[in-house]
């Protein structure tokens, strides 16, 4: 069977809106005391899907050249010094 190279983008690029679209307006949930539909920010597992949909896409930022990554770094409770001797 032969690869559908249109069919496989269009799955990657739908899938990549639906993610960036849970992380920018939440997921719709039903409130289990008033049965409404409610949006609520993303949760670990759906934060997990978006970080390895990166990883497995080789999506990569170059260090110190995008700024919302910058401010992520910045907030970290460590400074990565301790792994500094892996790349020496």
């Amino acid at each position: 069977m032969k690869t559908d190279s249109k069919a496989l983008g269009d799955l990657f690029d739908t899938f990549a809106d639906q993610l960036n679209t849970i992380l920018k307006e939440g997921r719709t949930v039903v409130d289990k005391e008033t049965g409404e539909a409610v949006k609520v920010t993303p949760d670990a597992a759906s934060l997990t899907v978006v970080l390895n949909f990166l990883k497995h896409t080789g999506t990569t930022v170059v260090p110190g050249t995008h700024k919302v990554v910058n401010d992520i770094v910045s907030n970290l409770p460590f400074d990565g010094s301790e792994h500094q001797e892996r790349f020496n």
